[in-house]
């Protein structure tokens, strides 16, 4: 008993540690949303004054949204490494396999409270996930969200500090997408992904992806054939869904790859999974601004969906606000609907950087005027 006492006090001390670790970033986040908000005022009253230059003109998209308004939720997004889908489900690799592949766990069940340490451990580098560390990278994006709808469109509006260029020692010039010094993604999961709704995008990020541990490489690509060419594929293999897959190496016993790139459904069988609703609604906003709309499944496509966005940086804060109708007539838009609970999923490439090298959310609930979900779609 004395010992479980000790343990308990210290259990207790280590979470009033960490509580009070929270407060003092969500303090100092907060500090540095009210410095841009004042520079957001400020720049108003210079564009009423006649004094601001076209590039200050200010944002548009979700400007019939009053965001003081809005409830804001904190969002840690981390640094995932090379952790691949077969990763996680591979017992060898992952101690939390069996109760995600058996127990139908989410990955939030044993992880949730864990990802401030977890991307800080595997963006120094580890054998396992991370192979090719940047120095000085950070290990977690500390963000809020908040989420509106005005009856016809939905509206995000995501931000998060900017941080110290951390080059990347393996790319000239240490920029991996030197166009782009951040980028946003969001995926909502539709039906009949595998673990769809306890993985989330997670579902999408294969071993033999661009810089994972069994990328193919252009020359296994291009000997491929028709895959490559139905893959519009070259140099490396975007994200994918297992099912558009015959087959998916999870375990790679006897030295075999994990993944299954080459292992391409028919594209009549892979039109049926679309028909179907078996897709990643994706969206992904630029750091000019500009945006795609579209969907992830044997690859990712664009499907020209409206999509409107705007990406800011001020008084050392991020913005990101982009928008898109409820419902829509395109391909690979998951409608948004009062009364149902969605699974979604968010990156953040910040600095500059490409590929599996951003910071990602675990499985997120989203709901329209919905207090359980984790992210509520106010009406507005």
């Amino acid at each position: 008993m004395e010992s479980l006492a000790r343990i308990e006090a210290k259990e207790a001390a280590e979470a009033e540690s960490a509580s009070a670790a929270k407060k003092a970033q969500q303090e100092a986040m907060q500090a540095q949303i009210a410095a841009a908000v004042d520079a957001a005022v400020a720049e108003e009253r210079a564009k009423a004054s006649g004094e601001a230059s076209a590039a200050d003109a200010g944002d548009t998209v979700g400007a019939n949204i009053d965001w003081s308004g809005v409830n804001s939720v904190d969002m840690t997004l981390f640094y995932p490494g090379q952790a691949s889908f077969e990763f996680v489900q591979n017992g060898k690799q992952h101690g939390g396999a069996r109760p995600l592949t058996k127990g139908g766990d989410q990955c939030t069940t044993c992880h949730a409270k864990e990802l401030e340490n977890i991307g800080n451990k595997i963006v120094k580098g580890t054998e396992n996930t991370e192979p090719t560390p940047i120095p000085g990278k950070r290990g977690v994006i500390n963000a809020t969200m908040q989420a509106a709808h005005d009856g016809e469109n939905v509206y995000f509006r995501l931000q998060w500090p900017d941080a110290p260029h951390a080059p990347a020692p393996f790319v000239d010039g240490g920029k991996m997408d030197p166009e782009n010094q951040i980028k946003v993604a969001m995926m909502i999961t539709g039906t009949g992904i595998k673990m769809g709704e306890q993985v989330g995008c997670w579902a999408t990020c294969h071993a033999d992806n661009t810089y994972m541990p069994f990328d193919p490489g252009p020359e296994a690509i291009a000997a491929s054939g028709d895959v490559a060419e139905l893959l519009k594929a070259k140099e490396s293999i975007q994200k994918y869904l297992s099912e558009t897959r015959t087959k998916i190496e999870i375990k790679g016993r006897r030295g075999k790859a994990q993944g299954g790139w080459n292992k391409l459904k028919s594209a009549e069988e892979i039109d049926q999974l679309l028909a179907d609703g078996t897709f990643m609604d994706l969206m992904r906003v630029y750091a000019d601004g500009s945006a795609t709309n579209g969907y992830l499944l044997e690859r990712r496509v664009q499907n020209d969906g409206d999509i409107a966005a705007s990406a800011k940086l001020s008084a050392g804060m991020w913005t990101v606000v982009f928008s898109r109708p409820l419902t829509s007539d395109k391909p690979g838009d998951v409608p948004l609907e009062a009364g149902k609970t969605y699974t979604v999923g968010f990156a953040i490439h910040d600095d500059f950087s490409s590929a599996r090298f951003h910071h990602v959310t675990l499985n997120t609930s989203l709901a329209l005027d919905d207090e359980t979900a984790q992210i509520n779609v106010v009406g507005r």
